[in-house]
Order: C-alpha cells, then sequence, then structure tokens
C-alpha cells in the first residue's frame, strides 16, 4: 500500500514521535511504500531507508492553521491507498490520538487556565476537528478513550496499548549494581521520570517518600526545592540504567493518557506507581500500585519494598505489550479505515 504518516515532527523526542517513526519502519519492513509528511526531520533520520519526506509548510504566527493547511495539500497531491496521522491535521483515514483528549487535558492538569487562554480554546477546536475528521481514532488507554468520546463524539475510537522494547529496557543485575556504586545509594530507591515536574506530579512523590527511601529525578525541568535524599539528575540519554538500578518508580501525575516511563520501568522488573488518571495504571499488575494522594504512594512504597514476585509480573506485563504487537494491531486499523 501506498501509506502516508503525517505529524509535525520526525525525530524520536517525545512519546508520539517515537511511536511514529518505530511503525514507518515496521511498514518498510512490510513492503509498503511509505511517505512521511512533516515539518521538522531529525537530521540523522533523513536517510532512514525506504522512507520518502515530504516537506510541510509551517508559519510561526499560526502553526496550527498552516500546518492543517499543508498536510491537507500534501495529501490531496499525494493520492495514497491509507493516511495515518499523529498531530492535529485533517484528512486522515486513521488517526492516533497519543495525548488523548486536549479538552481532558486541560480539565484536569489546567482547570482554571482552560477558563481563560485563547490559545487553548483554539487548540482545542483543531484537536477535535482532527478526531472527528478521521474514520477511526486509536486512543493508547481506555482513559483517553474515554475523554475523546466524551469531548469530541468521534465515529469510532480503538484501544491500542503501546509496546515496550524489552531488549533495551530489562532487568540486568550487573548495571544495577554498577549505577548503585557510581551513584553511592544502596539503599532504597525510587525513580521519577518525566518532564513537567508540575503535571507529573514530583511534589507530591516527595512528599510521600517513606524515610527509609531516596528519590532518583530524571528529566529537563530545573530542580525544586527538596531534601537531601532527593537528587536530580536532569536529563538522561540512557534512562534504562537508571531504571534498571531502581526499586520502584514513582510518578503521580496528574494526567497522562498512557505514560511510556510506566512500561519501560516494569520492563526493567520495576514496579511502577501511578496514578488513576495514567493510562498506564489499567495495566499495572497490582491494584495497590494506583495511589491517588500522599498517603497512598507512600503505602505503596513501603509495600512494594516487600513485595515478593512483583518485578517479575511487572517484567511479565511488559513482554505482552510489544511494539510489534501494537503495530501490528495499528496497521489493522489503517487498512481497515481506508478501505
Amino acid at each position: 500500500m501506498k501509506i502516508a504518516l503525517v505529524h509535525r515532527r520526525f525525530t524520536t523526542n517525545g512519546g508520539t514521535e517515537r511511536y511514529l517513526v518505530g511503525f514507518a519502519r515496521f511498514l518498510v519492513a512490510r513492503g509498503h511504500d511509505v511517505s512521511v509528511l512533516c515539518h521538522e526531520i531529525r537530521e540523522d533520520l533523513r536517510s532512514e531507508p525506504g522512507l520518502r519526506f515530504v516537506h510541510l509548510r509551517m508559519v510561526r504566527a499560526a502553526k496550527l492553521a498552516s500546518l492543517w493547511w499543508s498536510a491537507s495539500r500534501a495529501i490531496r497531491a499525494g493520492n495514497y491507498d491509507a493516511v495515518m496521522g499523529f498531530g492535529r491535521t485533517g484528512g486522515h483515514h486513521l488517526f492516533r490520538a497519543g495525548g488523548g483528549s486536549h479538552a481532558d487535558y486541560l480539565r484536569r492538569a489546567h482547570p482554571v487556565r482552560r477558563l481563560v487562554n485563547p490559545d487553548d480554546w483554539f487548540e482545542t477546536a483543531v484537536d477535535r476537528a482532527a478526531v472527528r475528521a478521521a474514520r477511526i481514532v486509536m486512543a493508547n488507554s481506555r482513559l483517553g478513550a474515554q475523554g475523546l468520546a466524551r469531548d469530541y463524539a468521534p465515529r469510532r475510537v480503538e484501544v491500542v496499548y503501546n509496546g515496550v522494547d524489552g531488549q533495551r529496557f530489562r532487568p540486568d543485575a550487573q548495571v544495577r549494581a554498577a549505577t548503585r556504586e557510581e551513584l553511592g545509594d544502596h539503599g532504597k530507591v525510587a525513580i521519577f521520570l518525566g518532564n513537567g515536574f508540575v503535571r507529573k506530579g514530583l511534589a507530591t512523590a516527595i512528599a510521600a517518600l517513606p524515610d527509609e527511601w531516596s528519590l532518583w529525578v530524571i528529566g529537563g525541568d530545573p530542580p525544586i526545592a527538596a531534601p537531601p535524599r532527593v537528587r536530580f539528575l536532569g536529563p538522561q540519554r540512557d534512562p534504562e540504567r537508571f531504571l534498571q538500578a531502581a526499586d520502584a518508580m514513582i510518578l503521580p501525575t496528574r494526567y497522562d493518557p498512557f505514560a511510556n516511563a510506566c512500561l519501560e520501568a516494569m520492563a526493567c522488573g520495576v514496579p511502577a506507581i501511578t496514578t488513576s488518571a495514567n493510562g498506564a495504571s489499567e495495566v499495572l499488575p497490582e491494584p495497590w500500585l494506583v495511589a491517588d494522594s500522599v498517603g497512598d504512594c507512600a503505602r505503596a512504597l513501603v509495600r512494594v519494598g516487600s513485595a515478593r514476585g512483583l518485578g517479575d509480573a511487572c517484567r511479565a506485563v511488559a513482554e505482552r505489550l510489544s511494539p510489534q504487537a501494537s503495530y501490528t494491531r495499528a496497521l489493522e486499523l489503517l487498512v481497515e479505515a481506508s478501505r
């Protein structure tokens, strides 16, 4: 099939972008003619075998509107058999709404801002238009699907969970020992992984930390006031080695349709503690790992410290959620939507 994949960026700096790159490679490996319609391409990805790129024009003063217009023109000109969108543009057969509903995000994470910010009103309108234009919408969790259905009333929504690279993210005792030695932490360690410390709930994670635990914080935001046992490690190119060295992940997020970091932690055999406002909570192996308050998070950390076999159960969940399984289902939906 002649397939177009549409998004603003072709890079791996973000969950949606990583999914796009992986899916493009998956399609090429299966013999499809794949074009990527985008505005930005990471330099080292320009020579991806089997892909052709179509540049989308974007005007800085009107990013969403100009990208929509440019993508629509490119889709019409390309005469594609199937079109899959990953961002807020139109003309898709299948639209992957990896961020869920923008209206739901604002309602949960920015309840005041959504009422007063005209930019958010426009972004929500474009989000709604992209969802309603598609024949099938693909959400990465039931949480995301429910928000999309409530806010935008799409024709059809299907849930396809994200997958995780089980070779890159896996338990490794040697890496664990080396990383612990490097950082000088030999007690119980929780890890917080993500950008946007306010939305991701870092303050809650710090408040919930039991006395005998330390916290490693990985992310690009500036450090916040915290006790000495909270260590800010900045952004990391190899988060897997820190996950492999941790005893638990804690991510008390206000809203995440599906935080990939939780699945990556579980693939490393590390239990993830998160909130019911995270779609990843739907795949956790134990219900008490879903913690919606400081007290619940603290109790879950204590319980993780003594739970036997929990790491193996987490790894088993991750092994069932492979990238290949996710991509295979996405292709099935794309073929169905294009008929």
